[in-house]
């Protein structure tokens, strides 16, 4: 919910996957750049945007736990975070572009925004890192999960959904797409 009110007051846009400086450079996570909308605007308002995430500008902001982005069935320091998005071409979240909603031509109940991980690739709130395509076509049975069986995803509609390691690879990749004609009914 926190990514549509986002996209509602930034001209219908979900943030980039992350901010980049002049050099290209990663900067922040599009976790950090929806806090406004998780009622954390005074812990947004201490972070230096045009320092890197890890930059010693940021180590109070870094030290903050966020439950909010953690699994409460994830072992791991309140720091740290399970929940990424999928960065893919073609996808809803590019590396450093936003994503205007109106480019997601499959429908928002049936396009990925974000997916929950195994504590192994579990990062920092702030880090500029997420999931690329490869990692949730993976999945599968064999995977280790916080929840047996499968993830759960968020879609663009603000659904979540528990995904199961056993969906074939085309669904998979239809609800990576943001514009493939895909119509997915049962997933």
């Amino acid at each position: 919910i926190a990514l549509i009110s986002y996209s509602e007051e930034h001209r219908g846009a979900l943030p980039p996957a992350y901010t980049v400086d002049k050099d290209g450079k990663p900067l922040h996570s599009w976790r950090t750049l929806i806090l406004p909308y998780l009622d954390q605007e005074a812990l947004y308002e201490k972070i230096d945007l045009t320092k890197p995430w890890d930059d010693a500008a940021n180590a109070g902001a870094r030290k903050t736990g966020m439950e909010v982005f953690l699994c409460p069935a994830a072992v791991l320091p309140t720091n740290k975070t399970t929940y990424l998005a999928v960065v893919a071409p073609g996808g809803c979240f590019g590396p450093t572009e936003p994503r205007p909603i109106s480019e997601i031509t499959d429908g928002c109940g049936e396009t990925l925004m974000l997916i929950e991980v195994d504590p192994a690739h579990a990062v920092h709130w702030m880090a500029p890192r997420d999931a690329g395509e490869a990692l949730f076509l993976a999945l599968s049975p064999k995977s280790k999960h916080a929840h047996g069986g499968g993830v759960h995803a968020a879609f663009v509609d603000g659904t979540v959904r528990f995904l199961n390691d056993n969906m074939v690879l085309e669904t998979r990749r239809a609800l990576i797409s943001i514009a493939g004609n895909e119509h997915l009914t049962d997933f």
